[in-house]
Order: structure tokens, then sequence, then C-alpha cells
């Protein structure tokens, strides 16, 4: 529960806008193309493997590892992603210049 929890107010949420705004106007488009690809694949690597790994570790243990990855997620965004609160689109594509 604490997996779904973590996930349904962070990355569950925000990563939809998250990749609307972090790509400058120019490569905006792809860069949410692959934005989306990239979620979804590892959706249904997670959905595919769900099933082998509850058999395995049982629900409390599948969980766990996934409230672990949750955790380290937290950290990685507070420490590499930048905030884009108040920031207009144009400001961000003049701070991460990604081509």
């Amino acid at each position: 529960m604490s997996f779904i929890a973590f996930f349904a107010f962070s990355q569950g949420a925000v990563i939809w806008v998250f990749i609307s705004e972090i790509f400058p106007n120019d490569v905006r488009a792809k860069g949410q193309t692959f934005g989306s690809l990239t979620h979804w694949v590892m959706a249904a690597i997670i959905t595919f493997c769900f099933p082998a790994l509850t058999e395995m570790l049982g629900g409390g243990g599948t969980f766990l590892i996934f409230a672990l990855f949750m955790i380290l997620q937290l950290v990685y965004v507070l420490k590499f992603m930048p905030e884009t609160k108040g920031r207009s689109l144009e400001d961000m594509g003049q701070t991460i210049n990604l081509h």
C-alpha cells in the first residue's frame, strides 16, 4: 500500500506535467514522445514482472521493493531534477540545453 500511496502523489501524476515543461519549444514534441514511450515501456515491464515477483517474494516483499524504488526515485528527483514551478517554458528552455 505504501508503494501505491507514494506513486499516486508523485511520479504517477507529475510525470505528465514534467515532460511537457522540461523540453525547449523546438524539441518539445520529440521530447514528450520519448518521455511517454519510456514511461509506457517501463510500466509494461513492471506489469509483466509483477506476477513472477509476487510468486517468488510474496505480496509484501514485492511491494517493499517497489516502495524502495519510489524512495530512490524521490531522492533522484530532489537531487537532480530542476524545479519548474513558477517558471515559463522559455525560461526552462534557456536553463536546460538538451541539444
